[in-house]
């Protein structure tokens, strides 16, 4: 754990941090910022923080992480704040539990408070954003107490978002945003988190969302070589022990695996994913799926024939996701000859094309909702039809006045 100091003096800032899911500006309709709002909440508690302490400077006030991460580490500012910041200010949505960076960042303030010995400081104070039932939020979250005083009582059927969106709710919205900056200076300067002398390790940290009830599943197949069945003179160093190791896409601020990163895309849209064998199409899937396949896999005899066997009745099911890495340059020089591979192995038939590539991680993320409204579209329409149990009840229907041909 950390070692933690008690300074706790005018010298610990900021004063909160805010901890938000970022929604990607390529999932937003019509373009613009899709974080915007956030931002503008941020700036206005700042604004009235700023009003109402004797911070010397703005940036003193609160901290809010505006770049979106792909990689497995936070920058230096990021981790500086986490580790000194005197109350954590989390926006509740169902985004932000599906998480995986705001599961490390509320872990991160957890070992904080363990350092307090007894009657840890009321230092989490969560937003309602956007509603998540009380069922549905992770074990961390459902302990803290965040309709105290009546608050977010009101607003907790609309969430922050929905006043900040309807004209004739503003004052509503305004008043939240100062009675929570006076509780913000209140706990900050009466009964801060002691600051941590180490800065917290996102690769150490667990996810403290793992639990977040999500009402969707989809499998995820991985095809690729592993260390022990490279083709010959591949590099090995975008491979693991298994399948699933494979990340093509790696390098120091990136190891971990692509089907990680899926899962942790789909876990922001709603979807808990599972890992699955590839299977030879029989009986249709109990579930929606996907299939991440590296074009390596059809160097190798064996992975093109049950790709080839999988194929167009499989593709038909699933849909079959590409990660190319160009700035590789063996796969660069090879991409012709794998392109050729892989599509006389999945061939393709009307409608969506059995293969779709990805070129980067931004692009996966980018095209992560496209594939899993695809998966789900193709399971309902290819599932088991389950009718209720009892006699086959004839459809009604509509009758003309006179007409002879009515159902006995």
């Amino acid at each position: 754990m950390p070692e933690m100091s008690a300074s706790g003096g005018s010298g610990q800032v900021p004063y909160f941090f805010l901890s938000y899911a970022h929604t990607p500006a390529d999932e937003t309709i019509g373009g613009g910022d899709p974080n915007k709002w956030v931002y503008r909440f941020f700036d206005a508690l700042c604004h009235d923080l700023i009003q109402i302490t004797s911070l010397p400077k703005a940036s003193d006030v609160g901290f809010v992480d505006r770049e979106l991460r792909l990689g497995n580490q936070w920058p230096g500012e990021v981790s500086r704040a986490l580790a000194t910041c005197r109350v954590f200010v989390p926006l509740y949505s169902p985004r932000y539990f599906g998480s995986e960076h705001c599961g490390r960042e509320w872990s991160a303030i957890q070992m904080r408070l363990a350092a307090h010995m007894s009657d840890p400081p009321p230092v989490i104070m969560p937003v309602v954003w956007f509603p998540v039932g009380d069922d549905d939020l992770p074990e961390c979250a459902s302990r803290i107490q965040y309709s105290q005083d009546g608050l977010w009582s009101r607003n907790h059927s609309t969430g922050l978002y929905g006043l900040i969106k309807v004209q004739s709710r503003r004052d509503a919205y305004r008043k939240a945003i100062l009675e929570l900056a006076r509780r913000i200076k209140a706990v900050a300067e009466s009964s801060p988190l002691l600051e941590a002398h180490d800065l917290p390790d996102y690769t150490t940290l667990s996810n403290a969302f793992a639990d977040y009830k999500v009402s969707r599943r989809i499998k995820v197949t991985v095809v690729a070589p592993h260390l022990g069945n490279l083709p010959e003179g591949r590099n090995p160093y975008y491979y693991g022990m298994t399948a699933q190791e494979w990340n093509p896409y790696r390098h120091e601020d990136n190891p971990r695996s692509v089907v990680s990163h899926v899962a942790e895309f789909a876990r922001g849209q709603g979807f808990a994913t599972e890992t699955a064998a590839l299977g030879l199409p029989g009986e249709p899937p109990d579930a929606p799926g996907m299939v991440l396949v590296d074009p390596w896999a059809a160097d190798r005899p064996e992975t093109y024939e049950t790709l080839r066997k999988f194929g167009d009745e499989g593709a038909r099911w699933f849909p079959v996701v590409v990660p190319w890495n160009m700035a590789d340059a063996q796969t660069s020089d090879a991409e012709p000859r794998l392109r050729r591979s892989l599509g006389e192995a999945m061939t393709g038939g009307e409608g969506d094309p059995a293969i779709h590539d990805v070129t980067s991680l931004r692009a996966l993320r980018h095209d992560m909702p496209k594939m899993l409204a695809v998966a789900s579209k193709r399971f309902l329409q290819t599932a088991q039809v389950y009718p209720p149990p009892g006699p086959v009840v004839r459809r009604p229907r509509l009758m003309e006045p006179g007409d002879d041909n009515r159902p006995e």
